[in-house]
């Protein structure tokens, strides 16, 4: 299999790079919503494997200096641009897996009935599909995909720990925990 792999050589090579340049242009460096521009802060590259490039990742806020770590109150977007196809059964039972991981007994019986509602709402993606998840100080979580609207759960005393989905101590993937400490260093500049 490596073999074969490395047999397939420039062309892999210029695959991975076109892939790359790709996915660049899925995060892009400012989003607006409504009266907002948010700026993004960090980013990162979920990857499983060498080979399996899965979602690019960034996070905004309005002023990016000000963040207090991902699980603030701060009126911030989390967007997932997709490299790949992944199933929307996919996004529900890893949410639910992670939130029953990472969230205490009186967390979970105080948010579940809520977050049951917004993890069944993921819809399959394709390559170049993105959603945008708000958390909107005062507002809540607001869940669009491909900038149409899906879901929103306005329970302010929910919204961020349903960022443990990704950033609890027993996280998807490690490069979640990398985005995060890239955001927390932009505290110190």
């Amino acid at each position: 299999m490596i073999r074969y792999l490395l047999g397939m050589g420039m062309g892999l090579a210029l695959s991975l790079l076109t892939t790359s340049a790709v996915s660049i242009a899925d995060i892009p460096q400012e989003v607006s919503y409504r009266d907002l521009k948010l700026t993004l802060c960090a980013q990162e590259k979920i990857t499983k494997g060498i080979f399996f490039d899965i979602v690019n990742v960034g996070i905004y806020y309005q002023d990016c200096s000000a963040n207090q770590g991902i699980f603030d109150d701060q009126t911030k977007l989390l967007r997932f641009a997709y490299l790949r196809e992944v199933n929307g059964e996919q996004f529900t039972e890893g949410a639910i897996e992670y939130l029953e991981e990472n969230l205490t007994k009186q967390q979970q019986s105080q948010c579940m009935t809520e977050f049951k509602e917004l993890n069944n709402s993921y819809k399959d993606v394709q390559n170049g599909d993105f959603y945008d998840l708000y958390l909107l100080y005062n507002q809540g979580i607001k869940l669009y995909l491909n900038q149409e609207y899906i879901i929103d759960m306005p329970n302010r005393a929910c919204d961020s720990l349903y960022l443990n989905v990704w950033f609890g101590p027993e996280s998807m993937d490690s490069q979640f925990e990398d985005l995060h400490k890239k955001l927390k260093a932009l505290q110190e500049d």
